[in-house]
């Protein structure tokens, strides 16, 4: 991969530039996942869904539509056979061309990483300034819906992907209210991170971070119930 050309396009792009890249990754992510799921094992939606509260008795149980991409996007990453999960094995039986969008997505996804994050400011047009609550780390999460209806103090819990030009999300964002955080959350990431050595770059193992992504979701879907409303750039 030339690394310079990577740089250089970062560096010279406007901000129409990098908005039309953000589209077009956003774009192929969608696509991306749908293949993805298509790809996971018959038991991994009730084994992760009872991770995640929402799978009882045979039936997922849903407040909304958005519910299911949540519970999907855990699957992608966090439902595991013989220690990979269904983007590694993608990446090892279909590789796509090592210069493609789709290379870099897929290599991007293989480090993305679940958090809590607190929006430290709105950026017009662009996103938001977050403040991770597990590493205490800041980063610039390119998300156009966020840059409109986002407000700052606001709590996110998701996943953020990476790429050498920009950081994402892997798909929606549960807002978590500030009660949620204090009575419930705040003693989730207090036992992890008594318990892991936290890295910069990626909070937790990935046994780990599955373990804590599920914790933290599960007290968020049921906080939220039929009033969650969720972060994402569909319409954009």
């Amino acid at each position: 991969m030339n690394w310079f050309a990577i740089f250089r396009r970062r560096t010279e792009a406007g901000p129409c530039d990098l908005r039309e890249r953000y589209k077009h990754f956003r774009e192929l992510g969608r696509s991306l996942n749908v293949e993805l799921v298509k790809q996971l094992p018959k038991s991994a939606v009730p084994e992760c869904g009872k991770k995640l509260g929402i799978f009882k008795s045979g039936t997922l149980i849903l407040n909304n539509d958005d519910e299911i991409a949540v519970l999907y996007d855990y699957c992608l990453y966090h439902y595991r056979r013989g220690g990979k999960n269904v983007i590694e094995r993608h990446l090892e039986r279909s590789p796509p061309p090592p210069e493609s969008s789709e290379m870099q997505l897929l290599q991007a996804m293989l480090t993305a990483y679940f958090s809590l994050f607190r929006i430290e400011a709105i950026q017009p047009h662009r996103g938001a300034a977050l403040r991770d609550l597990v590493t205490e780390k800041t980063l610039d999460l390119l998300d156009l819906s966020l840059s409109e209806t986002g407000m700052p103090g606001m709590i996110l819990a998701g996943r953020i992907i990476t790429l050498p030009e920009f950081t994402m999300s892997s798909g929606a964002m549960i807002p978590v209210p500030e009660p949620v955080l204090q009575e419930k959350i705040g003693s989730v990431i207090r036992t992890f991170k008594s318990n892991t050595r936290v890295d910069a770059h990626r909070p937790f193992t990935a046994g780990r971070e599955a373990s804590f992504a599920a914790q933290v979701l599960r007290i968020a879907l049921h906080a939220g119930g039929e009033d969650n409303t969720f972060f994402s750039d569909i319409d954009h």
